[in-house]
């Protein structure tokens, strides 16, 4: 009895097999992307996106020879995340710091030299000032002290 089971089992799916009038072909194809964001924190992600290609070749269930075959192509794709992961490189914010520190001493001596520079133009304007004023007031000392003739010169006190 055991035999004739086993041996109608057998016959059942070698039979099923056969008889089957679908054939699957299944691709499928899988894509490992890894992006890195630097800044002062390394931002790392692992993206795995799978892209599957289906073809499904099925023929009508009649005992013709021939017969015309419908080809169902399905594609799926797949992405999902395999690692996310966020370091801090402490070379890179010692390096990034360095590089601040340099810019802002330097816009300080900036600052510094155009303050001086201002301070130095407006002394040297100051000083045209004075020298304009002074030649003007020995101009108004002259053509007051020059009298014309006849009139006695002034004295001093």
């Amino acid at each position: 009895m055991k035999k004739v089971i086993l041996s109608l089992t057998l016959a059942v799916f070698t039979i099923t097999g056969i008889l089957a009038q679908e054939n699957k072909d299944v691709q499928s194809t899988t894509t490992v992307k890894k992006v890195t964001q630097k800044g002062t924190d390394v931002k790392t992600k692992v993206i795995a996106e799978t892209e599957t290609d289906k073809e499904i070749l099925k023929v009508e269930g009649n005992e013709k020879q021939d017969q015309a075959a419908d080809v169902i192509k399905k594609k799926d794709i797949d992405s999902k995340v395999v690692a996310d992961d966020v370091s801090i490189d402490a070379a890179n914010q010692q390096q990034m710091m360095a590089i601040k520190q340099r810019q802002e001493a330097e816009l300080a001596q900036k600052i510094a030299a155009q303050k001086a520079e201002a301070a130095a133009q407006a002394e040297r304007e100051r000083q045209a000032k004075s020298l304009e004023r002074q030649k003007e007031l020995e101009a108004r000392r002259a053509a007051l002290t020059n009298r014309p003739e006849g009139m006695a010169k002034l004295k001093k006190d």
